[in-house]
Parts: C-alpha cells; sequence; structure tokens
C-alpha cells in the first residue's frame, strides 16, 4: 500500500500541500487549498476529516451512509469513515484536517462504528476546531513533543465519539434551510455585516416566523441564529483582517464597540486570534 502521506500528495494536485506526519507514517495532518473538484469519495483503510477555514461552499457527498449535501462554511468539517465509498462534489475551499491509516493504526473497530452518525452531515464544534488550529500551529512553530500528532488525534477521536453519541441521541428537528435558503441568508447577512441583527429581522429576510426559521436553521446547520450570524460576521472578519485591516477596524466594522469582546468572539469561532490569524494568512505558504 502507497504511504498515506504520498498518496494525499497526489490527490492534491499541482500545488502541494503542507503536511505534517507521525513517525510511523500513519497519521498525516494536512492544510491545503483545493479547487473546485468531483470525484471518488473514500477508502478502504482511511478515515478522514477536513474542516474548511476559507472558501466553502455547496457540498455533495453521496456514499454508503447516504447523501450530504449543504453549504460547506468555514468552521464546518465532514468525517469520512474507512470503506464508505461513494463520489463527491466539492467547492474551491481550504482544509485543515487529518488523515488515518486504520491499517496501521491502533483503532478499534467500534471507535470507527460509533462515528457513523456523523457521517451523514456537515459538523461544527468548537473543541474540534481549537485541537485542530493548536496541532497545526504548535507544528509550524516547530514546538511539538514526541507523540505530539498521535495524542492529538487520540483527543479528537474521542471528541467525535462524543458528538457522535449526541448526533444518535439527538430527536428529528424537522425541515432543514434549504441550500438556497441558506445562500439568501448569508447574502441578507453581509449587507447589514455593521448592524445589529434581531433574530426576527434575519426570519424576515426568508419570510418565516422567527420561531420556524430558528429551528429550521438549527436543523440546517447546527447553530441557532445569534451564533451562525457570528459564524458569518467572523468569515467576513477574517478577509478583511487577510487585506490589512487592524483588529480595532475590523471589530468596529462588525459592529462591535468592544475589540475585546470581537476577539473573544472570533476565538470562539476561529480557533485563533484575529492577529494570529492575520499573521498565519499574509504570510501563505
Amino acid at each position: 500500500m502507497r504511504a498515506l502521506a504520498d498518496q494525499l500528495l497526489q490527490e492534491t494536485g499541482p500545488q502541494p500541500p503542507a503536511m505534517v506526519t507521525s513517525d510511523d507514517g500513519a497519521v498525516v495532518l494536512l492544510r491545503h487549498r483545493f479547487e473546485p473538484s468531483e470525484g471518488s469519495l473514500g477508502h478502504p483503510h482511511q478515515l478522514r476529516l477536513g474542516m474548511a477555514i476559507d472558501g466553502g461552499g455547496r457540498l455533495q457527498q453521496r456514499s454508503q451512509s447516504g447523501l450530504l449535501q449543504g453549504v460547506w462554511q468555514p468552521g464546518q468539517f465532514n468525517v469520512v469513515l474507512p470503506g464508505d465509498i461513494g463520489t463527491y462534489a466539492s467547492p474551491a475551499v481550504e482544509v485543515l484536517g487529518f488523515a488515518i491509516d486504520t491499517g496501521h493504526h491502533p483503532l478499534e473497530t467500534h471507535q470507527l462504528h460509533v462515528l457513523q452518525p456523523l457521517a451523514a452531515r456537515l459538523q461544527r464544534d468548537p473543541v474540534v476546531t481549537s485541537v485542530l488550529q493548536a496541532l497545526w500551529c504548535s507544528a509550524q512553530a516547530d514546538a511539538c513533543l514526541p507523540g505530539f500528532l498521535e495524542h492529538g488525534v487520540q483527543v479528537l477521536l474521542h471528541r467525535l465519539q462524543q458528538l457522535a453519541g449526541h448526533a444518535r441521541a439527538t430527536p428529528p428537528r424537522g425541515p432543514a434551510l434549504s441550500v438556497r435558503q441558506l445562500q439568501r441568508l448569508q447574502e441578507y447577512i453581509d449587507t447589514q455585516y455593521g448592524q445589529p441583527l434581531a433574530v426576527a429581522q434575519l426570519a424576515a429576510a426568508l419570510q418565516m416566523d422567527p420561531s420556524t426559521f430558528s429551528r429550521a436553521l438549527r436543523a440546517a446547520t447546527g447553530l441557532p441564529p445569534y451564533a451562525f450570524l457570528t459564524q458569518r460576521r467572523m468569515q467576513w472578519a477574517r478577509a478583511q483582517l487577510v487585506q490589512g485591516r487592524n483588529v480595532t477596524e475590523v471589530a468596529l466594522a462588525c459592529g462591535y464597540a468592544n475589540p475585546s469582546k470581537f476577539s473573544a468572539a472570533f476565538r470562539r469561532v476561529v480557533g485563533c486570534s484575529p492577529s494570529a490569524w492575520a499573521t498565519q494568512h499574509r504570510s501563505r505558504w
């Protein structure tokens, strides 16, 4: 079998990805900007998790786990389990994630089985975001102790098992917002990026009553309205920081009178501070 890192290099196209590999080669942490693409999905012996950190758009996956489709937004991740073979169509997106060669990594069968509920939809979790960002920042700063990647992945796997248990126990929430409705909502938020917005205003943008809107939004994204609004505004803020605007300017433009509150919200959504994000992305590899 081709080494995991070699296979990922082949899949990412002419621009090589940035990656960190465990000593035994069974775990790879990767960051890469993918162009819009479609093709085959899944591998018999690989577990993959990819979190969007920039870009995004409509994602569709058809596999043995069913049909996953939605708007892939920064902060959301998808999980592809070993043997979950199918096809995909992906937007242009920058991804931070990991891959595990389960044939050479000590994963128990039950660890993989319990993750099944996560494969059917895009996920979002601040713990996963923070751990992935911490692993990547540590690797880039050359501040990694032996076994850091293996330990970090074990933490992520434990968290994924917790999320899968919650997803299995959560009852259906009713109809979700469609992809078109989500796009309309995002466009509305973007045109009002500096204004305070109430749930009633967000609902009115889709011609829905607030309670129905809140349930449908949560069913589609896993987020209540205010968290979705914050996430979208932080996406706009990321782009402004990369273009050279300072943190205070961006905070005020996003409607935050207090830059420290903006920084706390940014860290909660993105997993690092605004200044760290700007530094990383202005000096892209």
